[in-house]
């Protein structure tokens, strides 16, 4: 069994510090976005989103048709079913596993995007601000993703998924 030191040592070898340092740039500007007034929205679950598309790039959950799909139609059924039925627990539940039913259904799966039904019936937000600003805010992210893999790793193979 190998020893603290060197279990640390291996993980500090494999370069963490590049996506966390990624992921945590595109976070700010989609803050700084937001402080600015540019965008109405900071939406919580794409910081779970950011891990996806800087740590694990190849992942089918990071794709960018998962993420900006998964997303929006997430955010779309979960906006629709909190209308019509006020956001109850028992409708936030069905909220969130209709838009993991359609997430598989139309193979755009994104675990962070379950989430946003919660998002929705817990801040309550306009839907047409919130969907406007999750989809800028999940094409800037996975744009500079992929742009950030791009630069540091130009060797990463990542394929196209759009």
């Amino acid at each position: 069994m190998q020893d603290f030191h060197s279990i640390i040592q291996s993980r500090l070898a494999s370069q963490p510090w590049k996506p966390a340092l990624g992921a945590g740039l595109a976070i700010a500007l989609l803050a700084s976005l937001k402080q600015i007034g540019l965008f109405p929205y900071l939406i919580a679950p794409l910081g779970a989103s950011a891990t996806l598309v800087w740590m694990v790039p190849n992942s089918p959950l990071a794709r960018a048709r998962a993420v900006i799909g998964g997303s929006l139609i997430s955010a779309v059924i979960g906006l629709g079913v909190l209308t019509m039925l006020s956001p109850t627990p028992w409708a936030i539940g069905l909220a969130v596993a209709l838009a993991i039913f359609a997430m598989v259904v139309f193979d755009i799966l994104h675990a962070p995007a379950g989430a946003m039904p919660l998002v929705i019936g817990v801040s309550h937000p306009e839907p047409f601000p919130f969907l406007a600003t999750l989809a800028a805010s999940t094409c800037i992210l996975v744009g500079l993703g992929r742009f950030y893999l791009w630069l540091t790793e130009p060797k990463s193979g990542l394929k196209r998924d759009l």
